[in-house]
């Protein structure tokens, strides 16, 4: 009845050499039977990919039992037509059946594809109708197959689109090729409906179908390879990855748990999928960690964090409330994000109890899932949780914003001692001001906005000068003038307070002119803001300005603050010196008096200090007047001048100068003067306290 290949040898030996033969197929005998070649086609092409299937099933979550019935029920489609002649329309029809159905789950139901319920209506639906259309195919023989078949065709041709679009909507699936498939099912369904109505003969139906499981299998094998090379990677996405999950699929290496990057993608198409649902992204981490780090070290310290990680990802697994990240047999519910934080979702939609008594609850059964004692060799350390929380809808609707945010909460409650804290968006909007703040004083600092102005020391008897201080103000909108201890941190935040100084200095030295033009040979002393300033190229800079301007370097002071002066490094004091070498002088401001700061006088060879005499308001309090006399005192016998600023009432000054002080600063003195108006302001002084 058949043209055999070659005489005397069996249909299954004739098979096993075909498929050893693909390659070279188009060499084949014209007489050879077209329908056994594509059965021997198909073996030959499902045999490796069925094989790399089951190879790659550790590696990933691939479903490998969609392949062999997809390529078990071509080969009874193609059996069938070949080989059977009784009921072979009603054979190949339900092989046909299974055949269309499982086309529109492969590839996409690798890993990801049944979780949402227009997936699992699309899943399910085309199972229903196949059951369906084989019992009316098999029980009521007076129907009219091409009909029926046309319309189970449809209705699986419809939701194959559907659960193609929804892919498209929620992840990076491969729009062209999804598509082909789509197109090449569609003439597999046509030419199955022509052939049943004997309006094509079986070439034609064989070609649709071998072409259909073709790009079916071309999809999911290159699927499969990008699941591999995005896993094996460093990471990068890649746009040419089908499912976009999939690929995110990385893990961070110290504890096994999904990376955040991988986490918060997961947690974007939750709340895509379930749009109108509630999730409060609980960000927490262990507070005491540090210590672990600096007695084990960091490799070691991994080791502990694992044994972290891996208990409170068992304790929370069960819990069905909680996000999972990925689809697993057993849920991994927990996530790391940077340095120490982790990442827990709860799912408080439907809840009928207290949205917070359900984030607490769960907050408790982290903490308890912390051992008692986790240990490394000798060293055993209870971990203390802290936690940050926010909440979709109401402290934001992005995904990672609202991590952000519960990370933020995190960083308060550790600032405030807090166990749990959740997001307060006042928060967000102090931060805000403080951007706009940054952004505001870094345009006055480029463009020379600032209000600069001189500040008297004087003796407090004969009103004598001892020297200036350069004083600037800053007009952040319509609101009052910023003074320079006030709006430091927002210079040093905005990265332009190593500019701010330098203009300190420049201006400074622009007054030593306008004084020496009017034989005022005194300091003018310029108060650093921060430690980090004090670098070698500050040395070079007001070296270039003593040359530039022909002012001799003692007429410079530099003010540091007391607290920044002794917690600078040995590079910041050195520099200290390298000033002192260009004699500029070095006063210290805030003056304690303390066994530190004198041995730093006296190592140093400080020029001048000063202490805040705010205190002496209240005139009753004799303990803060006890202390500033003894400063007065210590630093008389030690010939250093000491300077009391906050003198701004002449009360203050009074009682400074009655406990002994001699040179003052301050609003009572004088509130300040601009530059350009000193020559006025000179002659208008000089009239007053001459004489």
């Amino acid at each position: 009845m058949k043209n055999y290949f070659c005489q005397g040898v069996s249909t299954q030996a004739r098979l096993t050499l075909l498929s050893l033969l693909l390659c070279s197929f188009p060499a084949f005998s014209a007489d050879f039977s077209f329908i056994e070649f594509n059965i021997a086609f198909v073996l030959g092409l499902s045999l490796p990919i069925l094989i790399i299937t089951g190879l790659l099933k550790p590696l990933v979550a691939v479903k490998w039992r969609f392949p062999v019935l997809i390529s078990l029920s071509l080969l009874g489609m193609l059996y069938s037509l070949a080989y059977l002649s009784e009921l072979q329309t009603l054979a190949v029809v339900s092989c046909a059946t299974l055949f269309l159905m499982l086309l529109y789950l492969w590839p996409l139901n690798i890993e990801t594809a049944t979780e949402s319920l227009l997936d699992k209506t699309c899943v399910y639906g085309g199972g229903l109708s196949a059951v369906i259309f084989l019992a009316v195919v098999w029980f009521v023989p007076a129907i009219e197959l091409g009909i029926i078949w046309l319309l189970f065709g449809a209705i699986t041709l419809l939701l194959s689109g559907l659960r193609i679009h929804y892919f498209l909507q929620n992840s990076t699936v491969h729009f062209v090729r999804l598509t082909m498939q789509w197109l090449i099912v569609l003439s597999f369904v046509i030419a199955m409906y022509l052939w049943l109505n004997a309006q094509i003969n079986v070439t034609w139906l064989v070609v649709t179908c071998v072409a259909s499981y073709l790009i079916t299998i071309v999809n999911g094998s290159w699927l499969l390879v990008n699941i591999v090379i995005a896993k094996f990677s460093t990471g990068k996405s890649s746009n040419n990855l089908a499912v976009e999950d999939v690929f995110l699929y990385s893990h961070d290496p110290a504890t096994n748990l999904p990376s955040y990057q991988h986490a918060l993608h997961r947690f974007e198409k939750t709340l895509k999928r379930n749009n109108g649902s509630k999730y409060a992204a609980i960000v927490f981490k262990p507070t005491n960690f540090q210590q672990v780090n600096s007695v084990l070290g960091h490799h070691n310290s991994d080791i502990l964090l694992l044994q972290f990680a891996y208990s409170l990802q068992r304790h929370v697994a069960g819990n069905e409330s909680l996000l999972s990240f990925e689809n697993k047999p057993q849920p991994v519910r927990l996530a790391r994000l940077q340095s120490l934080n982790f990442l827990v979702v709860l799912d408080i939609t439907d809840s009928r109890h207290p949205e917070k008594a359900m984030i607490e609850e769960v907050c408790k059964q982290l903490s308890a899932a912390v051992p008692d004692a986790m240990s490394f060799k000798s060293f055993s350390l209870h971990f203390e949780l802290a936690f940050g929380i926010a909440i979709s809808g109401e402290h934001g609707n992005g995904v990672e914003e609202l991590v952000s945010y519960a990370g933020d909460a995190l960083l308060d409650g550790e600032a405030s001692g807090s166990t749990i804290s959740y997001f307060d968006h006042q928060h967000t909007i102090y931060a805000e001001q403080q951007l706009s703040q940054m952004e505001h004083l870094k345009n006055d600092i480029l463009s020379n906005g600032l209000r600069w102005y001189l500040q008297p020391q004087v003796h407090a008897k004969n009103r004598n000068f001892k020297g200036f201080e350069l004083m600037v103000h800053w007009y952040c909108g319509d609101k009052k003038p910023v003074e320079l201890e006030q709006f430091s941190e927002i210079a040093g935040h905005s990265g332009e307070a190593y500019l701010l100084t330098k203009q300190m200095i420049e201006q400074a030295f622009l007054a030593l002119v306008t004084l020496q033009q009017h034989e005022v040979y005194k300091p003018v002393a310029v108060n650093l803001i921060s430690k980090d300033v004090l670098e070698a190229d500050l040395v070079e800079f007001i070296e270039q300005q003593i040359d530039k301007h022909n002012i001799a370097g003692k007429y410079l002071m530099i003010e540091v603050a007391e607290p920044l002066l002794f917690s600078a490094s040995a590079k910041a004091k050195n520099i200290i010196a390298q000033l002192k070498a260009l004699e500029v002088k070095i006063a210290i401001d805030g003056f304690s008096g303390s066994y530190e700061s004198l041995r730093y006088v006296r190592k140093m060879a400080i020029d001048q200090v000063k202490i805040d005499c705010q205190q002496l308001r209240n005139t009753e309090d004799r303990t803060d007047k006890a202390i500033i006399n003894s400063l007065i005192s210590l630093t008389r016998s030690m010939q250093l001048p000491l300077i009391g600023v906050g003198i701004d009432t002449g009360d203050v000054e009074q009682v400074f100068a009655a406990i002994g002080g001699e040179f003052v600063q301050g609003q009572a003195v004088n509130s300040g003067v601009v530059v350009d108006e000193f020559e006025i302001w000179l002659k208008r002084w000089l009239d007053q306290h001459s004489g």
